[in-house]
């Protein structure tokens, strides 16, 4: 059992932190063909990478099963590939033998110790190419692995405290989560490593399949614990049954998250629905009330709600007059989220306030680069062109300040007409799709599709007893339509009948669960959570 604490969740939201990345190996890849081969050879997405940043990756075989594992990272002439110590050389080895006639060149770097480091901070570090750095997300975070040596101004992250956030993103270690043989669709690395818009890779044709259909039998989701009496750590490695299936799951790992237990588990398909809670029961263990939640449980966070987090607090250091803490932080918050207009604002005014003119003529011209219709940034160059005494400059940025107020304007109303238009153009829309459903049913009344299509519609218009009437007939010609019960219990509470509508909700989940139609069991569960807690509230 892993523990993580808050702090350091903080400390990686709003500064950075360090750790040590071991077990890992880099290989570089060169050559004029390297970008088409690669791409050709991995599951991610080698032509769409951006110099300067990486994503995961993993190389099949023709079945679509895991080979290895790892991080693909470009720089402008070239890659590199961040692999798993104990297989790099046989991946190389693999990658090698399908160079053809291919300018491509694969070597394993030597290089030192490789250093982690994550947070808010550590993204402001990695800013420019560096050839001793590769940014990297991971562990729920953002940041870069290095090797140059240099020891990095951030805080050490404890090793247990990585391993916790480990879990808790899915993050598979190789040899244990996950090794040679396994099909991806069964691992966590479907939804983080796998391209769904490039073109071939060796095992495309398998995952593709697996993933258009029912999805995998067994995949790894995260239980958290509600009741019952566990550390976790003892449920490691054991097999556990459910009231739906004899065979739920088998536990991989254990973390504790805010003194709550989680267990990262293969759970069978009919149970992978997120929020919906199951009671598992061990042999010659205990018995537990868990609440499903799919990985990653916890992820990097958005760029942009990221950088108002930072924000809000450099607000809040500012206000008790800490106002160089404060700088670092809007830094970060610009980091995190390069387009992300406020920040620039603020620090602006804030190093306006002490005079650093220069440096507040610049961050309002990346501003401008950010929003050109930013009306703050021209009133701001207007600014502080006046204190330099460049008076012309001054009037310059005055006056366009005006004219982007007034195109800004004229923007929005064109887009308020443009809003109007769109509208109009749906509802008309949606009168001829329900004219074509009633000349269907038209023909054949206890047509499931045609009552389904205007039953849903209705929905979308808030008519919601005429809906109920279709959705109930369309649900008798085949009552495992998840769409038509998920249409029937919004219809249901748009008549305020709560009830009825848990009751379909429920019944939905088990349906469409039990299809493999995962997406709509999810919103069903999500409809039946708020519910369920609106009714506690009440």
């Amino acid at each position: 059992m892993v523990a993580v604490n808050r702090s350091a969740s903080d400390l990686l939201l709003f500064y950075g932190g360090q750790a040590s990345l071991t077990g890992w190996t880099l290989v570089a890849a060169e050559g004029r063909d390297a970008e088409r081969f690669l791409h050709s050879q991995l599951t991610s997405d080698a032509k769409g990478l951006a110099p300067g940043t990486s994503q995961q990756t993993a190389l099949l075989d023709r079945g679509g099963r895991i080979q290895a594992f790892g991080f693909l990272s470009r720089r402008r002439d070239s890659f590199e590939l961040l692999l798993p110590t104990e297989i790099s050389e046989s991946t190389v080895q693999r990658l090698e033998e399908h160079v053809i006639a291919d300018d491509v060149t694969l070597t394993i770097v030597d290089t030192p110790r490789l250093q982690l480091a994550l947070g808010a901070e550590a993204v402001r570090l990695v800013a420019g190419d560096d050839e001793h750095r590769i940014p990297l997300e991971i562990f729920g975070s953002r940041g870069f692995v290095t090797w140059d040596g240099d020891e990095l101004d951030l805080p050490v992250v404890a090793e247990d405290e990585i391993e916790a956030r480990r879990v808790l993103t899915g993050f598979p270690r190789w040899g244990d989560e996950i090794s040679a043989g396994v099909l991806i669709n069964e691992t966590t690395l479907i939804e983080t490593a796998v391209s769904t818009e490039k073109g071939c890779y060796l095992g495309q044709e398998t995952v593709a399949k697996v993933a258009s259909g029912r999805g995998a039998a067994r995949a790894p989701m995260l239980l958290e614990v509600i009741t019952g009496d566990t550390t976790g750590s003892e449920l490691v490695g054991k097999r556990f049954a459910s009231d739906l299936a004899k065979k739920s799951g088998t536990v991989l790992l254990s973390a504790r998250w805010e003194d709550t237990v989680f267990l990262q588990a293969t759970l069978v398909r009919e149970l992978r629905v997120q929020d919906r809670e199951i009671e598992c029961r061990f042999e010659d263990g205990p018995t537990l009330t868990v609440r499903v939640h799919s990985l990653p449980y916890l992820s990097s966070p958005q760029p942009e709600a990221w950088g108002r987090r930072i924000e809000l607090r450099a607000v809040k250091e500012f206000a008790a007059d800490f106002e160089e803490e404060a700088i670092d932080l809007y830094e970060r918050a610009i980091a995190v989220s390069p387009s992300y207009a406020d920040a620039y604002e603020a620090l602006g005014v804030i190093l306006g306030r002490h005079g650093r003119y220069e440096e507040a003529i610049e961050l309002m011209e990346r501003l401008l680069e950010v929003d050109p219709l930013s009306v703050m940034a021209h009133t701001n160059l207007s600014l502080y062109y006046n204190q330099q005494g460049r008076i012309e400059d001054a009037e310059r940025e005055a006056a366009e300040a005006m004219r982007v107020r007034m195109r800004r304007e004229q923007n929005e109303k064109e887009l308020a007409e443009a809003v109007q238009d769109q509208t109009e153009s749906a509802a008309a829309d949606r009168e001829r799709r329900a004219a074509t459903f009633r000349q269907v049913l038209e023909l054949d009344p206890d047509d499931a599709l045609g009552n389904f299509g205007l039953g849903e519609l209705l929905v979308d218009e808030e008519r919601f007893e005429e809906a109920v009437s279709h959705l109930e007939r369309a649900l008798i010609a085949d009552p495992r339509y998840s769409a038509a019960l998920l249409a029937l219990g919004r219809a249901h509470e748009g008549v305020d009948d709560l009830a009825s509508a848990r009751e379909t909700y429920r019944r939905g989940v088990d349906v469409a669960a039990a299809k493999g139609d995962l997406a709509t069991a999810n919103k069903m569960q999500e409809r039946l959570a708020a519910l369920e807690t609106q009714t506690s509230l009440e």
